[in-house]
């Protein structure tokens, strides 16, 4: 009996040795979990914040660019002797009204010899330029000895300078903790060096670049590296508790689960349109009255290789969710310009109609990029509409304030499925839209014993009366396009009673039809 009770015990103490080793294994490797997804999450905001400088630093690059050509062609058109008294005035308002000018002034025989900030000063002799491309030359600074300027760079082209701004960048990085390279792409050149004036944290760095669309040059970012032995104590502590609770463990088992589940949906979305899986279809814009085609709406068409097509209706909400959106926006703006430039700029008096969400317009450079795009394939703001759907509100400040600068530049905007959700025409009246394209609801109404029949006619007057444009989508049969005819005449018809949506080829034989 003593034997069996000392056998007994033996178990208990090895189950018990057991269930301790295991809490002990079972909390060290969730606490190290936790402590490894505290680290990523530290290392991934520090690689987006380089990212963001990177991203920043260019933008301020094409920035200056612009101010300085927009400078030098203000100064060549100004009709004075250069360097009299009102050349150096014109030169001094050039210079009050450039973004990040520093000074601009006049170059003879190799010398600066006047300047807005410096006037007629001693001629100054420039040595040979640091770096030249085409007609520009560029020194740095240092490179003028006993000159005036400090900290910048002086560009010459002509006769005309500009110096940069020496603080144009500093407001990138206000802790200044990151090194910033501005350099030439092949960088065989480097435009402009900041210096981090203190280092936080670890030796350990993170490095990012971005390079620009439009000019020659990228930026060069590393940042210092943050680890979790830096936080907050009380955060530490929080995250050492969460990573012993086995039901937390589980939890972020099922919801990394959830996470790769989703990104993989995300991943498959991503190459799509890396590889150019989604195919445009364009569906012809009549004007009802005289049935002149007046432009296309893209539609986006997703035909996996070996598999059945995914309908916009599943693969566009997918975007939104994910926050592929902007990328799935700019990818049909991109390739709509690549189909039918060639069609747009021998017949200004077609557009094409793009959709975009409104986080899609809230983008930094969404405004940059549609206009470059447009500009590159020769097309005309005007010939872009884009249309904005009805389904989420547009309440963003940033998205109002670059659709407001879209507009400015002549590029319209249409509110889609109006009628369908919170927006009126008081609304409308004081927002950048320019058009309403009318839900296909209230088109099936009209030839039907409906209480939404009389709403078509009522929106077209007002909205006519408001100067903005009309569109009836969902046209589907000669009884609809006849009573459109009476109601709407100056509306633009879409539908199939007017055309499927056509491919490439079909659209461009459909423009030579008319």
């Amino acid at each position: 009996m003593a034997r069996f009770r000392s056998g007994v015990a033996l178990s208990v103490r090895e189950n018990r040795l057991r269930y301790v080793l295991t809490v002990i294994g079972a909390t060290a490797a969730c606490v190290l979990a936790m402590l490894a997804v505290a680290q990523a999450i530290l290392y991934v905001r520090d690689k987006e914040g380089a990212e963001a400088v990177a991203e920043a630093a260019v933008t301020r690059s094409e920035a200056l660019s612009l101010a300085r050509r927009v400078a030098a062609e203000q100064a060549s058109r100004i009709g004075q002797p250069p360097c009299s008294a009102t050349d150096i005035d014109s030169l001094k308002e050039i210079a009050f009204r450039s973004s990040y000018m520093n000074d601009i002034g006049r170059i003879r025989d190799g010398r600066l010899v006047c300047s807005a900030l410096w006037g007629r000063s001693r001629p100054y002799t420039l040595p040979a330029p640091r770096f030249s491309s085409g007609a520009v030359r560029l020194w740095h600074a240092s490179d003028l000895v006993g000159s005036p300027y400090t900290g910048s760079n002086l560009i010459a082209q002509g006769d005309t300078f500009t110096v940069s701004s020496p603080s144009a960048f500093e407001s990138l990085d206000p802790a200044r903790s990151s090194s910033i390279s501005i350099e030439t792409k092949d960088r065989s050149f480097t435009f402009r060096t900041l210096s981090p004036t203190s280092r936080v944290g670890t030796p350990s760095l993170v490095q990012a670049q971005h390079c620009s669309r439009v000019a020659d040059v990228c930026a060069f970012v590393t940042s210092p590296r943050h680890v979790v032995s830096e936080l907050p104590s009380a955060l530490l502590t929080t995250i050492l508790s969460a990573g012993a609770s086995v039901g937390l463990l589980l939890a972020f088992l099922l919801i990394k689960h959830q996470i790769t589940a989703r990104q993989t949906i995300q991943q498959r979305l991503v190459l799509a349109l890396k590889r150019s899986e989604i195919e445009l279809a364009y569906q012809p814009l009549r004007r009802i009255g005289t049935r002149e085609l007046v432009g296309f709406e893209a539609l986006s068409r997703w035909r996996p290789p070996g598999d059945d097509e995914i309908p916009p209706a599943i693969f566009v909400p997918i975007a939104h969710r994910f926050g592929l959106s902007p990328d799935l926006f700019r990818y049909v703006l991109a390739r709509a310009m690549n189909d039918l430039a060639p069609a747009l700029r021998e017949h200004r008096n077609l557009y094409v109609s793009i959709n975009a969400e409104p986080v899609d317009m809230a983008q930094e450079c969404v405004v940059r990029y549609i206009g470059s795009v447009t500009n590159d394939f020769g097309v005309l703001p005007e010939q872009i509409r884009i249309e904005i759907t009805e389904r989420e509100e547009l309440v963003s400040a940033a998205a109002k304030s670059n659709m407001q600068a879209l507009s400015v530049l002549g590029y319209r905007f249409l509110i889609d499925d109006f009628g369908t959700g919170s927006a009126n025409f008081s609304r409308l009246a004081q927002s950048p839209f320019r058009g309403i394209k009318i839900d296909r609801m209230f088109v099936a109404a009209i030839n039907e014993d409906s209480p939404l029949r009389p709403v078509l006619p009522g929106m077209y007057r007002i909205a006519r009366e408001l100067g903005l444009d009309v569109i009836a989508e969902g046209v589907e049969s000669e009884a609809q396009d006849l009573l459109l005819y009476r109601i709407a005449p100056e509306a633009i018809g879409q539908g199939w009673h007017y055309g499927c949506p056509l491919s490439t080829k079909d659209a461009l034989a459909a423009i030579q039809v008319g």
